[in-house]
């Protein structure tokens, strides 16, 4: 009995395996397009910070990016995404984005802070009622894009489906530093979308 119930989990596991394997080609080929769609609202997602209020230089390459999108189209509206919840953290990477995007010219009026978010999937989570609230519209009536590290384009385009937005833009920027290991720790991290699925189910 022991030897089927330890068979059955380790068929499981293999099926795991073999579908986050799977998963890695679709990382890596999104991440080599230059993302860079037109929109209503951005979300702008978060990354870690550093001390209290250093961005890390993941979160700086997307701050950096935003404002060079921001410029360039003067009609979307940004939507900063990322709490405060690290030890030693005294802003929000909301916060610490907008403070940025403010300091290289772009009008506060076009920055709408979604701060509560922990996860990927409170990003869009909350950052969705957030535009839905500020537009007056439904999401499928606004166009929504996100903006992120090339390595994260393909996970988060995922969770932005799972989350109500079916058509989702895409701006993405470059990966400070060596690529590869933001690719292997998507290779574990796609565990999160199985097994947030099956808590979902």
């Amino acid at each position: 009995m022991i030897k089927k119930i330890l068979g059955a989990a380790g068929g499981i596991a293999g099926v795991f395996a073999l579908s986050v394997a799977a998963y890695l080609p679709f990382v890596i080929s999104d991440a080599r397009k230059k993302n860079r769609d037109k929109c209503d609202y951005i979300l702008i997602l978060g990354g870690n910070v550093i001390g209290a209020d250093t961005p890390s230089p993941q979160l700086l390459e997307r701050m950096k990016a935003a404002a060079v999108y921001l410029k360039e189209n003067p009609g979307t509206v940004a939507v900063p995404c990322g709490g405060c919840f690290r030890d030693g953290q005294k802003k929000s990477e909301a916060q610490i984005i907008a403070e940025y995007l403010i300091e290289q010219g772009i009008e506060e009026s076009r920055i709408v802070l979604e701060d509560k978010s922990t996860t990927t999937y409170e990003n869009f989570e909350f950052g969705t009622k957030i535009i839905e609230n500020h537009s007056g519209k439904a999401l499928d009536e606004v166009r929504v894009a996100f903006l992120s590290s090339d390595y994260h384009i393909h996970r988060a385009s995922i969770i932005a489906k799972r989350c109500g937005v079916k058509n989702c833009g895409k701006v993405s920027c470059p990966t400070p530093g060596e690529a590869m290991p933001r690719y292997l720790r998507e290779y574990f991290v796609a565990y999160e979308l199985l097994y947030h699925d099956l808590i979902k189910k």
